[in-house]
């Protein structure tokens, strides 16, 4: 199926989940990359203060009706559940699907936003020690 046709029938999907007031895709599908396995991920963004028992529940129900839709297998994200690395990364090549409240979207991203700013010093050290150590390890590894 190609992306014109997705995009079609997730904005479709989209637009009668009441409980839903964003939803991107994103991913490999977006890339371009997309094989004929891979799934199609979906990020969502749910009204009001749901519970995180309510949203893990949602986003189950969600896929596995995309999954029907689609006919492929679908990957849901709860956004207020992905770690500020995730969502950064997400909202990098995303494809705005549809936005039922502008003001609480735009919101939330830049919380979200904020918070992986405020994180980015620590995620440069992890991600340079954990260079670090593979490194080690590679030479290691030739060595003996």
């Amino acid at each position: 199926m190609d992306i014109q046709s997705i995009i079609e029938k997730l904005q479709s999907y989209f637009k009668n989940q009441g409980d839903v007031i964003a939803a991107y895709l994103f991913g490999s599908t977006v890339k371009g990359k997309a094989r004929k396995n891979s799934d199609v991920d979906i990020a969502v963004l749910f009204d009001g203060e749901r519970s995180t028992i309510y949203r893990f529940h949602r986003k189950l129900e969600i896929a596995g009706e995309l999954e029907e839709l689609l006919n492929a297998r679908v990957d849901v994200v709860d956004l207020e559940s992905a770690d500020p690395f995730f969502f950064h990364q997400i909202m990098l090549n995303k494809i705005l699907l549809v936005d039922k409240n502008i003001d609480k979207r735009v919101a939330f991203e830049v919380k979200k936003r904020r918070e992986y700013f405020d994180m980015q010093p620590f995620y440069k050290l992890y991600y340079s020690q954990a260079l670090k150590r593979l490194e080690e390890k590679r030479r290691d590894m030739h060595r003996g």
